[in-house]
């Protein structure tokens, strides 16, 4: 279930974090190209996969940020 914050994201942030998603889940599939092991193979599909799926979530504007809990610095 996705957090809903009090206000909306920024288009902005929305497009940055779906890029993010996308970017993220090439990324996984050009490392599964490149692995020589089934099962690690499979994983980074997977994982891709899941990338993928967030990014139409961003693109639905379903996905919220999580807010930072109180007293966590921002490193």
């Amino acid at each position: 279930m996705p957090l809903r914050l009090q206000r909306p994201v920024s288009p902005n942030l929305n497009e940055k974090v779906l890029r993010s998603y996308t970017e993220e889940a090439a990324r996984l599939r050009d490392l599964a190209a490149h692995v020589t092991t089934a099962r690690l193979k499979a994983r980074l599909l997977e994982e891709a996969g899941n990338q993928e799926r967030l990014a139409k979530e961003a693109k639905r504007g379903a996905l919220q940020p999580h807010p930072r809990p109180v007293g966590q610095m921002h490193l």
